[in-house]
């Protein structure tokens, strides 16, 4: 019997560029030595994204420090391979693969005349039967993933992020595709390691208790949906969908939306399609079921972003959209927007906290990462690494919140200027001119990226030097303004140049390059919007007020 606690399957890769086959519980392994296990290898990234899920996952439900102080014990001298072996072990008896008792995220019911899949359709990405009807298999060839090894992974990645498939083929617990963000640390005098891509990531005990709902009485089944017959959701036969009163708070990890059962054969000789390992037992076929568990609102899962809506809505998951992940998301990834309806992972906001109260981290970073998913069709895969400012092993969170909240606008309030003046040039009626101009504010916000962190960088600099001094402030916002000026400008003139220009259409670019120069100097709507975003006054306005 293959037991996911217990046996080496997760790819890792050591400092020196091994790349070894680890059991979970060797994931500090020679962390003290110079070369310790620095990342996950899976050939491909959505696999890293959820073995990073699986493991603090993992940490969450067997080795939950009871606050923050027990946390920072296992940072400041992480545990022996040998002492998270004896944690996990409580509750191997979860995670068999296969064998005759309850199986790691698959049904109970060994789903005898069920419909029977290739193991390739595990693959979010893989191509539906839609466009497998329409040979519009361009990217993710049919039948190109009919092997795999075991599946482990390949599995806990659909379940983590099932999207909508098809009829009561239920969506993950946060939806088809959610958005994921965790801290990535590095203890001050250590080189980077896999450690510190986990546990700064690991809720307390106390945070987990908070987040539950007084149900029926606790049981292992609570946490792990496959210890007992699935929790069916078909209504006509007597299924109802589950909410937090029906589940343990850690079943967030573990949520098992889709009724599956993997199907084991000898290898005789074959290899894993994917990773090219040679194995005793593979997986090439599985059979599901519709109706699994339908999760309803009102779960939070710690590793994700949360939006609401509208005012007062109950707050829902993030996802990935078109145009990748960058700066312009701090608000609702890093910082939690002013009106409270964009609001970070728990497991980041976390982290930064305990950089401000502990001075834990040498550097502090965020990776975000999720499928783009439209409805059942995966759009692409979205990853970003931002670094988080940490000086002396400290974030001032209250300063740092502050301060993305006037650095943000402002350069939404440039984005929207500049394409709507190079709209303006080319055009006699801006507004109503048809196609997506949207590729301009998305070069724009890529292009002042860097001018974002070095502005949080000088202006976190001003604040260590005297915080109270809010006047110290104010050439940084300058130089903001014309980091976004200069690159606004640029665009513009890229975009709507004075060559080949008719005569007659020159008086309407002149203008409108005018008007975008003097929404820098806190001109107009979006001038004012600008200067009020950052706390800056415009010449115009002081002159004002000295009259």
């Amino acid at each position: 019997m293959f037991n996911l606690i217990n046996d080496r399957w997760i790819p890792a890769q050591r400092g020196s560029g091994a790349i070894e086959p680890i059991a979970p519980w060797e994931i500090t392994d020679r962390i003290d030595d110079g070369n310790p296990y620095v990342g996950f290898a899976w050939p491909r990234a959505d696999f890293d994204g959820a073995a990073h899920e699986f493991l603090i996952a993992l940490l969450a439900t067997a080795a939950a420090p009871a606050d923050d102080e027990e946390w920072l014990i296992w940072w400041e001298a992480p545990p022996a391979p040998e002492l998270l072996r004896e944690r996990f072990a409580e509750f191997a008896d979860a995670f068999a693969l296969d064998g005759d008792g309850p199986r790691f995220m698959q049904d109970m019911d060994p789903l005898d005349g069920a419909v029977e899949v290739e193991v390739g359709a595990l693959l979010i990405d893989a191509p539906g039967e839609n466009t497998l009807r329409k040979n519009a298999d361009l990217f993710v060839k049919r039948g190109g993933m009919s092997v795999l090894s075991r599946a482990a992974m390949a599995l806990f990645t659909l379940q983590a992020y099932a999207p909508s498939g098809g009829q009561g083929h239920r969506t993950s617990l946060r939806g088809g595709g959610p958005l994921t963000t965790l801290a990535l640390a590095q203890r001050t005098g250590q080189p980077p390691n896999l450690w510190g891509r986990l546990w700064p990531n690991v809720e307390t005990r106390a945070t987990i208790e908070s987040r539950g709902v007084a149900g029926p009485k606790p049981g292992r089944e609570r946490i792990f949906p496959w210890l007992a017959p699935t929790h069916t959701s078909n209504e006509k036969a007597q299924g109802r969908p589950t909410s937090p009163r029906d589940a343990d708070p850690l079943q967030v990890y573990w949520g098992m939306p889709r009724r599956i059962r993997l199907l084991f054969e000898p290898a005789d000789g074959r290899v894993c399609d994917l990773t090219g390992a040679t194995d005793s037992i593979i997986v090439r076929a599985y059979r599901t079921r519709n109706y699994g568990v339908q999760y309803t609102e009102g779960f939070a899962h710690p590793l994700s972003p949360y939006y609401a809506p509208k005012a007062g809505a109950t707050r829902l998951p993030m996802h990935p959209q078109p145009g990748g992940i960058s700066y312009r998301h701090w608000l609702g990834l890093v910082v939690t927007e002013p009106e409270g309806r964009l609001v970070p992972a728990a497991a980041v906001n976390t982290a930064q906290l305990r950089a401000d109260d502990f001075a834990a981290f040498q550097s502090l970073r965020m990776l975000a990462f999720g499928y783009d998913m439209d409805n059942m069709k995966a759009r692409g895969w979205s990853q970003s690494e931002m670094p988080l400012p940490v000086e002396d092993g400290k974030l001032d969170k209250g300063f740092l919140d502050a301060l993305v909240r006037k650095l943000i606008p402002a350069a939404a309030v440039a984005s929207r200027a500049v394409t709507f003046q190079v709209k303006s040039a080319l055009y006699p009626r801006p507004s109503d001119v048809p196609g997506d101009f949207g590729f301009i504010g998305e070069r724009f916000w890529r292009e002042t990226e860097t001018g974002f962190y070095q502005t949080i960088r000088l202006a976190a600099e001003v604040y260590r030097r005297d915080p109270d001094d809010t006047d110290a402030q104010r050439p940084v916002m300058e130089a903001w303004v014309q980091t976004l000026r200069d690159r606004a400008l640029a665009l513009f003139d890229e975009h709507a140049p004075l060559a080949g220009i008719e005569n007659r259409d020159m008086g309407r670019l002149v203008r409108a390059r005018w008007s975008l120069v003097m929404t820098f100097h806190g001109a107009g709507k979006q001038g004012k919007d600008l200067y009020s975003a950052l706390g800056l006054v415009s010449a115009k306005q002081r002159k004002a007020r000295r009259k």
